[in-house]
């Protein structure tokens, strides 16, 4: 969850008052002490420097402009659900994670309407046509409930299946063969999911979505890590699976599927966003920020390129 925002936004307590402080021969002082005072004008001098700083007045710019047009597609209700799910997941380490990230709770909500922003404008700007839902629907499969025990060895997993198949059961296995911490207590069963899952490993869903209720895979399943490089054996079971939904009913979901998927690449992102900053006609007043959007600009301008080459 941090990698996503992150990736969407970049911002830091320090820099709030970027726009508001220095404009204009503003002389208040931000800190005084007996060997002399900081102003908010030097402040800001100082601060639109820095890439960070310039990073704030551009994030405020595409918020401002993202929310004229989109801001009654993004509820409240929706960036506190967002918010109490990272904050449950990350528990006691909330705050301290915060921190380590260079935000806090305010700037975290900031970053997370910002997101709901851009994902709101992706979806009102995509022309979804027939052709690329189907597409979806054809790949889509329906959420599966299942049970895994995973080995550190092939030959292990081996063993496994040879016990299944002479009767044994697949949960009294799980508890005492899996290695998996998170799953072993509660005899393999995993949190249902669908194809669109992001944490579930894409061999492992390929692996169960071939599966009948009730069956179980007869090979181990081999799955690398890309970050550690290990190498652990699943051994799958197909508890239950859901019907899939007609092409009508899943129109909806189809539609955030491939915005989901636009919103992984940060230079579709972008473009979309220059896009929406070349309608709104943004002047930027100080000289030295005035390229602060040429990323938003460029990634446009070579995605209106690239559509134009290939018609």
């Amino acid at each position: 969850m941090w990698k996503k925002v992150l990736g969407f936004v970049v911002i830091i307590a320090a820099a709030v008052g970027l726009v508001v402080y220095g404009m204009g021969g503003n002389t208040k002082n931000v800190a005084v002490s007996d060997s002399g005072s900081v102003s908010e004008a030097s402040y800001y001098k100082e601060l639109k420097k820095t890439p960070a700083g310039q990073q704030v007045l551009a994030n405020m710019i595409i918020e401002k402009v993202l929310a004229k047009k989109f801001g009654d597609d993004v509820s409240q209700k929706s960036i506190d659900k967002q918010y109490n799910k990272v904050k449950k997941q990350y528990g006691s380490s909330f705050a301290t994670t915060l921190t380590s990230n260079g935000m806090t709770e305010a700037t975290f909500r900031d970053s997370l309407y910002l997101q709901a922003l851009e994902e709101a404008a992706m979806k009102g700007t995509t022309k979804f046509t027939n052709a690329a839902l189907k597409k979806e629907y054809k790949n889509y499969h329906a959420k599966v409930n299942i049970s895994i025990i995973t080995t550190d060895s092939e030959s292990a997993a081996k063993d496994v299946i040879a016990s299944l198949k002479k009767g044994k059961d697949f949960a009294t296995l799980a508890k005492s063969k899996s290695t998996d911490t998170t799953t072993k207590s509660a005899g393999g069963k995993m949190s249902a999911f669908d194809s669109t899952s992001t944490t579930v490993d894409s061999t492992v869903q390929k692996a169960a979505f071939k599966l009948k209720k009730g069956e179980y895979t007869t090979t181990p399943v081999k799955v690398t890590s890309s970050s550690t490089g290990t190498t652990t054996y699943y051994v799958i079971k197909m508890n239950s699976l859901d019907k899939k939904k007609s092409f009508a009913a899943m129109k909806e979901k189809l539609k955030n599927i491939i915005v989901t998927d636009k919103m992984s690449d940060t230079t579709t992102v972008q473009a979309m966003v220059g896009d929406q900053l070349n309608k709104a006609k943004v002047t930027i007043k100080d000289s030295d920020l005035k390229s602060i959007l040429s990323t938003y600009y460029e990634a446009a301008e070579s995605a209106k390129s690239s559509s134009s080459s290939s018609k």
